[in-house]
């Protein structure tokens, strides 16, 4: 049983088991979700959309030394580098072309503007997604860090220091956690060619004096890629229901949004939606979920009404307490 905010109790619903919601899906709605799975060329032509803002916003930032200039760029920027972040995911769940030989180098593409090697991630993300907010889940909370006081501890830190972090974690255990010898030799191999480009970077920066143009066009934009990120993994993955067997809905948040957010995002926001439909490509996730919601009605799904909402929540109430939506309130486990 939860109680809400006014400490009446709500009733948590999973009736017919963890996967009984599905049974409550109409035949004409899975039929239209089907359709859904279809990759457009916007799906992957977006990838350009992103590399013009950021170089627009880059080239406006090298131009000028006011402050009041860069750092609205270098902001734009980050929220554009986070959607090449996000392209990296959808290369390597192959929901790019739909052809493993194309999403995975345009995955690492994707991913060397922020620093991240996609195979590295490919392997943790698919155990995140096999065991989904079960103890084996690498991503899950709870369950790799069962102290509270370090939970706690974690948690908050993480809208800082969460993605760096993150990747370190991700690029040591890669070749460990990759299926087969070619996804563990791709979780060596790519992890030293981000470093060798990088290194590259610099060294040409240096010595054709042109740091300023990578400070100001990319670099000092990072840091906002990195709060980001921060921010929306744990809006997505924390403070959720650990049933046993995990109700899948309740075992992440999707979050209402605007469209400024949906865009850079890459409608992410809608995160309940990919794990439940994870080939369904990243511009049809805001259709699945209109489609869904009576379902998610009907279930109480964790969705949030908006990302204001969830932070003031997190804030107060840290990862301790498990938190779920009803009608737009927000409600949580009595402790």
């Amino acid at each position: 049983m939860i109680a809400d905010i006014t400490g009446q109790s709500v009733k948590q619903s999973s009736a017919g088991g963890p996967e009984g919601w599905r049974a409550s899906i109409p035949d004409d709605v899975r039929a239209k979700i089907d359709d859904l799975h279809k990759i457009t060329p916007w799906t992957y032509l977006k990838i350009l959309v992103l590399f013009a803002i950021w170089f627009i916003c880059a080239a406006i930032a090298i131009q000028t030394d006011n402050l009041w200039i860069q750092v609205p760029c270098w902001l734009i920027i980050g929220f554009a580098l986070h959607g090449m972040g996000v392209f990296m995911h959808e290369g390597a769940h192959n929901a790019l072309f739909g052809k493993w030989w194309l999403d995975r180098p345009i995955g690492f593409l994707c991913g060397l503007t922020v620093f991240f090697p996609c195979s590295s991630y490919r392997a943790t993300h698919m155990l995140h997604h096999k065991f989904e907010n079960t103890d084996k889940d690498p991503d899950n909370l709870e369950a790799n860090f069962p102290q509270e006081w370090l939970r706690s501890t974690i948690f908050y830190s993480w809208f800082l220091i969460g993605m760096p972090l993150y990747i370190l974690q991700v690029v040591v255990l890669g070749p460990f956690r990759a299926q087969g010898w070619i996804e563990k030799l791709a979780c060596i191999i790519e992890p030293l060619l981000v470093i060798a480009v990088a290194f590259w970077l610099y060294s040409v920066g240096m010595s054709t004096g042109s740091m300023d143009i990578l400070l100001n066009g990319w670099i000092w934009a990072l840091p906002f890629t990195v709060l980001i990120a921060n921010f929306r993994g744990l809006a997505e993955h924390t403070q959720l229901h650990h049933d046993v067997p995990p109700d899948p809905l309740h075992s992440t948040r999707s979050l209402k949004s605007n469209r400024f957010i949906s865009f850079f995002f890459n409608n992410q926001n809608h995160h309940l939606e990919h794990h439940i439909y994870p080939e369904v490509p990243w511009d049809n996730l805001s259709k699945v979920h209109a489609l869904l919601l009576p379902v998610y009605e009907k279930h109480h799904a964790s969705i949030a009404d908006g990302y204001g909402l969830w932070i003031v929540d997190a804030l107060r109430y840290g990862p301790n307490r498990t938190m779920s939506y009803k009608d737009g309130r927000a409600v949580w486990d009595t402790p």
